[in-house]
């Protein structure tokens, strides 16, 4: 017995030791820079200024950061109920058996594999566009010269633009890990409510969601860690616009600074930077914990 306690320990000591020094003394050391006021990455511990709960405080009373909060707050409901509703409908479908299943599920989960950047860079120039864009060109052939005269990058739009293209770019990933799930489930449950006279709506509601719900659970932690450090589609689809910046982005504005930032008080300050780090990790942990509180673990699992 102690013999295979010690195999256990000696295959489990990279892997821990890996964990540590990749995640641990980073996270520690980011909460330790959090309570300093620190010029750049690369000054000496030194230069660093002991400030306390100073960069905190600044935080919360910066109209920036608060608006960056509520940001991602509603990109997390937003575009949860648009990638969750369309990943599973095609999960759904797929799952049915419809013909050509592994070439639609590809294709739904293409935009997967195209860089963010390029992602967002085409949605800005090719379909968000005013003058050429995808969406101004369909709405003027179908007459609809209202929709066809949005500016879908103004201030007044650009907010829920950058949600409807960052949850086209995310719904493919969802429909697979729920397909999967979908597929685990033994078919001879839906056999027994077909003969019973159950509609496809009463199976989905009845079998398949309550059968999902470990599963629906992991992937709406994976969505909160997702969407609470939402980045690149915040850099690029509104640089230093009040409407689009996200905690992230806010921190690497503070962290690297940008010269002509009029919204980003007190820029290249790492330790500022570091707080707001630690206060995204602490709200994905409290989110996590009520995701798995309101979902418990189901004892019956496929």
């Amino acid at each position: 017995m102690k013999m295979n306690k010690s195999i256990i320990a000696l295959f489990l000591l990279p892997a821990v030791l890996i964990y540590l020094v990749i995640f641990l003394y980073p996270t520690l050391r980011t909460l330790a820079m959090s309570f300093y006021d620190i010029p750049s990455l690369s000054s000496q511990f030194a230069e660093w200024h002991y400030v306390g709960l100073l960069n905190y405080k600044d935080l919360m009373h910066s109209p920036y950061f608060v608006s960056s909060m509520k940001n991602v707050l509603g990109i997390w409901a937003i575009g949860g109920v648009l990638i969750f509703a369309f990943a599973f409908l095609y999960a759904v479908i797929l799952a049915s058996k419809v013909r050509g299943t592994h070439f639609w599920r590809s294709v739904i989960f293409l935009p997967n594999t195209v860089s963010a950047v390029v992602l967002s860079v085409v949605w800005l120039q090719y379909i968000f566009n005013s003058s050429y864009g995808l969406l101004t060109t369909v709405f003027r052939r179908l007459g609809l010269t209202a929709l066809a005269d949005i500016q879908w990058t103004d201030n007044e739009h650009i907010y829920f633009s950058m949600i409807i293209a960052f949850s086209f770019g995310s719904i493919g990933y969802f429909m697979l890990i729920l397909n999967a799930g979908i597929n685990r489930i033994p078919g001879d449950y839906y056999e027994a409510a077909t003969l019973e006279g159950a509609s496809q709506r009463v199976k989905f509601f009845a079998i398949t969601l309550p059968l999902l719900r470990d599963v629906f659970r992991t992937t709406l932690v994976l969505w909160t860690i997702t969407a609470f450090n939402f980045f690149v589609w915040s850099a690029t689809f509104g640089l230093d616009d009040p409407h689009t910046v996200t905690p992230a982005f806010y921190m690497y504005q503070k962290v690297f600074g940008r010269g002509n930032n009029v919204y980003v008080e007190d820029a290249f300050n790492v330790g500022s930077g570091a707080s707001v780090g630690i206060l995204i990790t602490l709200a994905t942990l409290i989110a996590s914990a009520l995701i798995s509180r309101l979902f418990p673990k189901d004892r019956l699992e496929y």
